[in-house]
């Protein structure tokens, strides 16, 4: 028993992937690219956030003649924590509103991903904000951990 709970854990670090020089964080996905951003999108609405993008830039190679895997964007937010940022260091806006993107790898393996909040505190020279921080990372957490179970 204290076998299978050990490879339960193991197996949970290892679908979670973080890029210490990008802030970049990617956790694999169950399901299709498209699968993974509909859920992104439905869980963020019942959380109460506002879709503002969403991107299909398989198809935006298609129009291009340009092969893309599956890759989709979206962006979404609820205009509390980011206008925070922004105020604290307008270059905050260029990581606003969030944005989560589920991609196709070589080997066919689906993820999510977005840069973490507490990246952009070093790229923007944020100071304080904690709690915001700290609110947005929580919000993206869940968002993408439920997204891609």
């Amino acid at each position: 028993m204290k076998r299978i709970g050990l490879i339960a854990i193991s197996l949970l670090f290892s679908s979670v992937a973080y890029a210490d020089d990008n802030g970049i964080v990617k956790v694999k996905s169950n399901h299709s690219v498209n699968e993974t951003i509909n859920r992104v999108e439905s869980i963020a609405k019942d959380k109460g956030f506002s879709i503002w993008v969403r991107k299909d830039f398989k198809k935006m190679g298609e129009k291009t003649k340009t092969i893309i895997k599956p890759n989709q964007l979206i962006t979404f937010g609820k205009g509390k924590g980011g206008p925070k940022l922004i105020a604290s260091s307008p270059t905050t806006s260029l990581d606003l509103p969030l944005r989560m993107i589920s991609y196709e790898d070589d080997q066919g393996q689906v993820w999510l991903a977005y840069t973490t909040p507490d990246y952009w505190k070093k790229r923007h020279g944020i100071s304080g904000k904690v709690k915001v921080i700290g609110n947005i990372n929580k919000a993206l957490k869940a968002i993408s951990s439920e997204a891609v179970k």
